[in-house]
């Protein structure tokens, strides 16, 4: 999906550490703290179904592998449709929510 607002890649606003543990700059856009976060729990959700190679991520949930190859890494966001087929043949919630921003209120 093309990033707005001129926005880099969301692993390119790491401030320390590696993709997607590390810490992002304090001023980091929104698009990259999201990236983060949508990374983390597809990561997540990956293991808990046992961590299906990128063939079988493509193959059932209709996902480009290299697209999710790329989300992990950072190098990318996902488009809309690629997040709803994902959602869906994990299971869960990827994409953040209320919880992200509450806490960006909060700081």
């Amino acid at each position: 999906m093309p990033r707005s607002a001129g926005d880099l890649a969301p692993h390119e606003y790491l401030v320390r550490g590696q993709w997607p543990t590390g810490r992002l700059k304090k001023d980091a856009p929104l698009s990259a703290v999201y990236g983060q976060q949508f990374v983390l729990r597809l990561t997540e959700a990956l293991k808990v179904k046992g961590e299906p190679s990128l063939h079988a991520v493509e193959r059932e949930a209709q996902v480009s592998r290299r697209t999710v190859e790329r989300t992990l890494k950072g190098e990318v966001l996902p488009d809309f449709g690629a997040i709803a087929r994902l959602e869906e043949w994990l299971g869960v919630d990827l994409w953040p929510g209320p919880e992200l921003r509450s806490a960006s209120e909060r700081s």
